[in-house]
């Protein structure tokens, strides 16, 4: 979904993804997982304002499962599969939308596995969008003013517009999104936050109207160890509205993680909260 990625398309073991490497050891692997209506590349812009890391970003398979299958717990089991196959160990989780759902579920599945959590406009709490029902799905102009809701800038282009429209257009397709949707929706982690002790970085837009900053601020209160950074005039997709920016605070907390600098204070995270 929206676009095809300006970088390689690589295929194994039956997993489609993106790999920039650095091609160095003792370094990050870095996995960025995009949302339910996302793709790869989503990411295109964020990666070309990092290096010095691994980064990979796999295809999530969501119109292959069976829809009864589909469940937010099952992606994550994929996910897993996935970073068994390329030999990552220990990655930095990045997610968008249902990737932070899946990132955090990842976590609490495989706390071993996981080295640290970057959110953003992650479901798991509260989510307001489209996908868990498609009145007028036929209706072009509606499923745009219905897209428009995830930027605050004006992003959605014909192609955009195209991927979507044939989404909802495919009964398969359109089934299989809907069990996706649903899963977000009914499987809330708030009783589970306080069991992820990593580190974890949420970054959010002050706009976002899909998971909107109470979400963001809950998250930031449950979360063990997290840190809260607001990006102004921002929807629910920060790493393409504004990718500089985003990529300001990634490599700020993976610098932290490489110093050894997790045991951060109370007061801190209220600096941290307070100044953006």
């Amino acid at each position: 979904m929206f676009g095809t990625s300006k970088f390689k398309t690589y295929h194994k073991n039956g997993f489609d993804y993106l790999k920039i490497s650095e091609d160095e050891k003792n370094i990050y692997d870095l996995v960025f997982l995009h949302g339910m209506f996302g793709g790869l590349s989503n990411y295109d812009e964020l990666i070309q304002h990092i290096d010095g890391y691994n980064i990979y970003v796999p295809s999530i398979p969501i119109y292959d499962f069976d829809h009864s299958n589909l469940s937010i717990r099952n992606l994550t089991q994929w996910t897993h599969e996935f970073c068994e196959a390329l030999n990552i160990s220990q990655p930095v989780l990045l997610g968008n939308s249902m990737g932070g759902h899946m990132a955090l579920e990842y976590a609490l599945q495989y706390p071993d596995d996981v080295k640290a959590l970057v959110l953003t406009g992650s479901s798991g709490l509260q989510e307001k969008d489209f996908g868990s029902s498609c009145p007028r799905r036929n209706d072009r102009k509606y499923i745009r003013k219905q897209a428009e809701q995830i930027f605050y800038q004006d992003l959605v282009n014909d192609i955009i517009l195209d991927e979507i429209m044939e989404v909802i257009g495919t009964p398969a397709k359109l089934s299989n999104m809907l069990a996706v949707a649903r899963d977000t929706h009914e499987y809330n982690m708030e009783q589970y936050l306080s069991q992820i002790t990593h580190d974890v970085l949420l970054i959010w837009g002050k706009n976002d109207r899909v998971t909107p900053p109470e979400v963001a601020n809950t998250f930031y209160q449950k979360l063990p160890h997290a840190q809260l950074y607001w990006i102004d005039k921002c929807g629910h997709a920060p790493m393409m509205e504004h990718p500089q920016r985003f990529a300001f605070f990634l490599n700020e907390f993976l610098v932290e993680l490489k110093n050894e600098q997790t045991g951060k204070t109370s007061t801190d995270y209220e600096e941290n909260y307070s100044h953006f």
